[in-house]
């Protein structure tokens, strides 16, 4: 999806600019005040960035690098330079594996390198702290004046959360993309959209949101189990959390090797425990890491960790409600454990505790019993603070001139390490699927960006086949969860608030009955012949027709008035004389630039797959000048180049719009001839299994509403229950039909999403007449077979029509028993007060006389009557106002438009498809 609206969004901005603005605030104006006052109205500079809020392990870096081909695609202007801003130097080395991995030109920045030899489109990566407005001296930081011209700007987590680095960042980002474009990917945009300009900034930016929650709903990584101890100043509740967090860990090492063949099927890795604190060494005496330090030293005594995990297994650590706070953990350490598999398993082995500085890998301290192997490592930035704060702690430190980097070996499969230590520093840039269990310390609430995105590596999941997904298979679903244990860190209680806070949506399968199968599995089902391509068959000429494009240039002006004492803003809209006019009455069109708007309508035709259309000039400017019109304030000249510019620009936007209204009218007519019939059981693919008992709709709703829930999920498991309209109909409204494909249909209902969509009320008064009219004349099933079909848009039958496609909302097949005859009726229940001249609406005029035309006669053995009827829920009267003449409800019934507020709407329904039973 987010690959999706990025190409809507790069096409829109290449080929129809101006357009898609004033569509934006359109959809602007028509939101409430508040949000309108909040976001406000969206300018040409609006569309220079784009940005993707995703969880952590949702595929930022690949959509990124296909975000780089899309727009080398599209090419809204040729880039001078291409960058790729990270947060450090570790994100940028791994940004830099991973292009390569994808085949994009590629290089880091370094201070003392050159750029010559650059290669094509080759995207330099740099970090956000090398880049600057001012340099003194020959530091590592290069002035932004480097990148002249139009940029392309790729931004990874280019926020930290503190207030004072967004604005630097800020200013420096609006400059280096002043003419050019800027894509920006960040797991934690919901930490910085707590100030209104940051707020306003990014409400226009956002393209895709498929933050945290929904990233967590759709099955997508590891679930969550968090402890924190508040305020800790008692060391008794920090070793209980230490222990505690020890022995999470140590039950996953268990079942992962217990379970090691599906641990394998499932891609999960060994577990690996890491902590993370705020200070390593330095201004507090009490480090974080040498805490740690000293927690491990002491899990080594036996009977000390011995007593403190038997209190934890037998419930003596309460919440505020009395209840034993571990009740849920611990399952496969309750039925027997032995402590000396435990010291195996995590430390490898017993021994003294060693800590070795690692000294051909910078800021790495390695851990060992004895002279078992390394079982952790401590990786900080302060050597020498560092190894100060262990000797007064009572530390010994050793040197080890012979070991490489333990950190970087920490991905192999043979790895011995099992616990990592080490500052917020390797948050960003660090990347394992490991990360089982957690530890956190001393995390404070300015902080949340960073334990946002460390949370997001935690629960990161390789799932089976990389579908990054839980298995659902309670075997191992302790190693599908990541354990956090947090010791006096604030932020935790913050976040998890935060989450709660959201909108967080459960979703719940509802199983339909197939009925009928014997019945309409042969029936004639509407498709088109796919071996018929219109790209193919067809040599397309643009010529000048019916179709026009036209644009709306008048500003819509409103005036806001906050006036004091007064609670309400006032606002009124400033109106402006207005005319339609061809471009031709604005300028001479020949001062167009005619070789530039011909290459760009050649690219467009080649980007929209247009390959059997073909134009020349001449025919361009006659279609500009006869068929394409601006709407104007009265007084609109061009005043300048930059005027005739903007002109030529809307010229191309309206060419466009031209050229594709008048392919796709040419494409829908094609098809049309090409409609054929398949069997039903071919085509409706979800209902020719043989179970009747099918999962088909989604019902999506808040997560906080447990209640409504629980009530949901007992419902649709009784099938019974599920088919009997009135029970739970409160909660969940339904029709059972019997001549439906499937039951129950389900009816929209407020606070829950269903997908597909529910019936709304046109559509259930349709069914209900139905249904009443079969059940009054039982003697038509005697002749007849009738089966019902939800049509479902996009996938089921659809037309394409001059103005758009069309899926009528229902399909009815009506059978002969005796005879060779069968019907096909399409059905749309809907409003028409908003169509205009009803009765020259192409819909209108489709369904009542362009479906005979469409379809073939015969289908097989079949004589096929095809018929179309609108069921109007807008009451008649309703819809004679304001209409010049009023027209007999007869000469609507001859289109087939039927009205749902007549008692006898259905009578007439039947009579029309067959005169002679009614």
């Amino acid at each position: 999806m987010a690959v999706l609206f990025t190409e809507i969004f790069l096409d829109r901005l290449k080929n129809r600019k101006w357009e898609f603005l004033a569509e934006l605030n359109d959809f602007v104006n028509g939101l409430d005040e508040r949000v309108k006052r909040t976001v406000g109205e969206f300018s040409e500079e609006d569309l220079k960035k784009l940005a993707f809020w995703m969880a952590t392990g949702s595929g930022k870096t690949l959509i990124m690098h296909i975000n780089y081909l899309q727009f080398l695609r599209y090419k809204p202007f040729e880039p001078n330079n291409i960058l790729l801003i990270t947060p450090n130097e570790g994100l940028s080395k791994q940004h830099y594996e991973e292009m390569q991995k994808s085949g994009i030109p590629c290089r880091l920045y370094s201070e003392s390198g050159s750029s010559s030899g650059q290669r094509e489109h080759e995207v330099l990566i740099i970090e956000i702290t090398k880049l600057a407005e001012n340099t003194r001296g020959r530091g590592r930081s290069i002035h932004i004046s480097a990148f002249e011209g139009k940029n392309l700007i790729f931004v990874d987590e280019g926020h930290k959360g503190k207030r004072s680095e967004e604005k630097k960042w800020a200013k420096l980002r609006d400059k280096l993309i002043e003419k050019g474009f800027a894509f920006e990917y960040s797991a934690t945009f919901g930490q910085i959209l707590d100030k209104e300009d940051i707020l306003k900034e990014y409400a226009k930016a956002i393209i895709f949101d498929y933050s945290y929650k929904y990233f967590y709903l759709d099955g997508y990584g590891k679930d969550f189990w968090v402890l924190n101890i508040k305020n800790s100043k008692i060391d008794d509740f920090t070793e209980t959390a230490f222990c505690a967090n020890l022995s999470d860990f140590y039950q996953q090492l268990l079942v992962y090797e217990e379970k090691r063949d599906l641990a394998k099927e499932y891609n999960i890795e060994k577990p690996l425990w890491i902590f993370v604190g705020s200070t390593v060494s330095g201004k507090n005496i009490d480090s974080d890491i040498v805490k740690v330090l000293d927690l491990i030293r002491n899990s080594l005594n036996r009977d000390w960790l011995k007593e403190r995990i038997d209190k934890i297994l037998n419930g003596e650590f309460k919440n505020e409600k009395g209840e034993d706070i571990f009740r849920h953990k611990f399952e496969r350490l309750r039925s027997g454990f032995d402590l000396e598999d435990l010291y195996e398993k995590v430390f490898n082995g017993r021994g003294k505790l060693r800590i070795l500085e690692i000294k051909r890998a910078e800021g790495e301290f390695g851990l060992r019993l004895g002279e078992n192997a390394y079982f952790g490592v401590v990786n900080i930035g302060d050597v020498s603070a560092f190894k100060k704060l262990l000797k007064e702690k009572g530390f010994e430190i050793e040197q080890d001139a012979i070991s490489d980097s333990l950190f970087a070996n920490i991905k192999r499969e043979n790895s011995t390490i099992n616990v990592l230590i080490g500052s917020k520093k390797f948050i960003e840039g660090w990347d394992t699927w490991r990360v089982s269990c957690m530890g956190l310390l001393n995390i404070g609430k300015g902080e949340g960006p960073q334990i946002i995105q460390l949370f997001g590596r935690g629960v990161r999941l390789k799932g089976k086949n990389l579908s990054l997904k839980r298995s659902g298979n309670p075997e191992i679903s302790t190693l599908e969860t990541l354990n956090i244990y947090g010791i006096s860190a604030d932020y935790i209680g913050k976040f998890l608030s935060a989450i709660n806070k959201e909108e967080v949506f459960e979703k719940i399968k509802v199983p339909v009955r197939v009925l009928n199968r014997e019945i309409w599995k042969d029936f004639p089902y509407p498709t088109k012949d796919e071996s018929k391509r219109f790209e193919r068959e067809r040599v397309l000429h643009l010529r000048v027709d019916t179709i026009s494009a036209s644009m709306n240039l008048v500003p819509i002006m409103a005036v806001y008035m906050a006036q004091e004492q007064r609670e309400e803003v006032q606002s009124s809209e400033v109106e402006t004389e207005i005319a339609s006019k061809s471009i031709s009455d604005l300028v001479d069109i020949e001062l167009f630039d005619w070789e530039r708007i011909y290459t760009e309508l050649l690219e467009f035709k080649k980007e929209r797959g247009y390959l059997n259309l073909s134009f020349d000039l001449e025919n361009l400017k006659t279609i500009l000048i006869e068929r394409c019109k601006v709407i104007v304030p009265n007084d609109f000249e061009v005043k300048d180049l930059e005027d005739l510019k903007n002109l030529e620009n809307i010229a191309i936007s309206l060419l466009k719009s031209y050229i594709d209204k008048f392919y796709k009218r040419e494409k829908g007519r094609f098809e049309k001839d090409i409609i054929t019939y398949k069997p039903a059981r071919e085509q409706l693919s979800l209902f020719r299994l043989a179970s009747d008992k099918v999962e088909y709709y989604t019902l999506t709703l808040p997560a906080n509403e447990s209640k409504l829930i629980e009530k949901l999920k007992r419902l649709v498991e009784d099938m019974d229950a599920l088919l009997d309209e009135q029970k739970e109909k409160d909660i969940l409204p339904r029709i059972v039909i019997d001549n439906s494909v499937f039951v129950p249909l389900l009816l929209e209902k407020e606070g829950i999403k269903i997908s597909p969509p529910g019936l709304n009320e046109g559509e259930e008064r349709f069914l209900k007449g139905l249904k009443g009219y079969l059940d009054k004349n039982p003697e038509i099933l005697d002749k007849y077979h009738i089966v019902l079909l939800r049509n479902e848009a996009r996938i089921g039958v659809g037309f394409m029509l001059d103005w758009r496609e069309f899926y009528p909302d229902f399909i009815l097949w009506i059978r002969e028993k005796e005879g060779n005859r069968i019907y096909i009726i399409f059905v749309e229940p809907k409003g028409l007060k908003m169509e205009g001249d009803v009765l020259n609406n192409e819909k209108i005029i489709f369904l009542s006389e362009g479906l005979k035309k469409t379809f073939k006669k015969q289908y097989e053995n079949w004589q096929v009557e095809v018929r179309g009827f609108i069921l109007s829920t807008t009451p008649y009267e309703e819809l004679q106002r304001g209409q010049a003449r009023v027209k007999s409800k007869e000469e609507y019934e001859e289109k087939n438009i039927l009205f749902l507020e007549d008692g006898d709407w259905s009578e007439k329904f039947f009579a029309k498809i067959f005169p002679c039973i009614t």
